[in-house]
Parts: structure tokens; C-alpha cells; sequence
């Protein structure tokens, strides 16, 4: 997967924005014949699972068109994971055409759903100006209310954001606190930042 973003800590975010959770998914090992019975009769868990199968390529060949197109149908039942791995695929041109917009949109659609993964993605799409306009302090509150929520990645990448003074004042007392909360919850970027800053 490419990266979407960087920050100056000099590490490199791969689609947290969709995919982190997308590769470190760990489905039910069926059967595919099973897998694609299920799918076929409209359960959207299975209808993701397929899109996994394919995405992945170990069950089945490789094939990215038609891993979007499982995903894309298991979306429009409202599956959060197919929302993102929807996103992934559209941000880096995998079975379908390249469009930052249509992955912004579903980044948007998680988003609403209330999903950590989905808040923290539409919040870099803002910073970046990834498929929108970019408008730093609406990405900093989309990932504020993330990181409040307790969502550790999100507190580490709020944590930078108020160390760079990137959509809030610079504030090292913020982003100490920050990363404390994020460290606490065992999330090692944050943990290599303290460790960092006691050097």
C-alpha cells in the first residue's frame, strides 16, 4: 500500500486510513464456496470477506476489480470495513480509477457511523486536502473529538498536530498530555515520543 501521509515524526501512516485495520483484519478463515454462498444471498459480512479473499489473493487470485466490486456491494449495506477498504482502493487506484474524492467521500460515510478508523481518515483528508479542500483546523477537530473519544491513534496524531501548531495553537503542554493518554493505552508511536523527549 503507498502511504497517504507523513509527519515530521518521521513515520509514515498507511491508509490507518482504511487499511491498517483492513490488513490486520482477522476474518474467519471459511471456506471460499462457502464464503461466496453467503455473499451471493446478500450478507454483507460475507460480501467484505470476498472482497478480503480477493484483495488479498491467498484463498483466491489476486484481483483488485473484483475486490472493489465486493466491497462496493457490501458498502451499500452500510459495512463500516467495506466504507474503508472502499477508500483505500479508490486513494490508490486499485480496481478502479484513481479518485481522492470518492475516497474522501467514503472516509465520510464511516465517518458518520461513529468509526474511529473512518473519523481519523476523514481528519487526515482534511489536513491534506485529500479529495477536499484543505482546511487544517476542521481535520484538527474531527481528530480532537476522536482523540477525546479515546481513540489512541487518534490522540497521538493530536498530540502532533498541537506540537507543530497544525489546526491549533502550538501548545507542548497539550501535546504532552496527548501522548501520555495515547502511551497509557500501549499505542507505540506515542510511546517513542516520550521515550524520545527523555533523551
Amino acid at each position: 500500500m503507498e502511504p497517504i501521509i507523513e509527519t515530521n515524526m518521521g513515520l509514515t501512516f498507511i491508509f490507518i486510513l482504511a487499511l491498517a485495520w483492513f490488513f490486520l483484519h482477522k476474518f474467519s478463515q471459511k471456506p471460499f464456496d462457502k464464503v461466496l454462498k453467503l455473499a451471493s444471498a446478500g450478507d454483507a459480512k460475507a460480501q467484505y470477506d470476498m472482497g478480503f479473499f480477493y484483495y488479498q489473493g491467498k484463498q483466491v487470485k489476486q484481483d483488485f476489480v473484483q475486490a472493489f466490486n465486493w466491497f462496493d456491494t457490501s458498502a451499500k449495506q452500510g459495512n463500516v470495513r467495506a466504507m474503508l477498504a472502499l477508500a483505500g482502493l479508490y486513494n490508490e487506484g486499485k480496481g478502479c480509477a484513481k479518485n481522492p474524492e470518492k475516497a474522501f467521500y467514503c472516509y465520510e460515510q464511516a465517518a458518520k457511523t461513529g468509526d474511529f478508523e473512518g473519523r481519523v481518515n476523514l481528519a487526515v483528508c482534511y489536513l491534506q486536502g485529500i479529495g477536499t479542500e484543505k482546511d487544517e483546523t476542521r481535520g484538527a477537530q474531527i481528530l480532537k473529538t476522536a482523540a477525546d473519544e479515546k481513540s489512541p491513534l487518534a490522540q497521538t496524531l493530536m498530540a502532533d498536530l498541537y506540537e507543530r501548531g497544525v489546526g491549533v495553537e502550538k501548545n507542548e503542554e497539550e501535546a504532552m498530555r496527548y501522548y501520555l493518554l495515547a502511551a497509557k493505552q500501549g499505542e507505540p508511536i506515542a510511546k517513542k515520543k516520550l521515550e524520545d523527549r527523555k533523551k
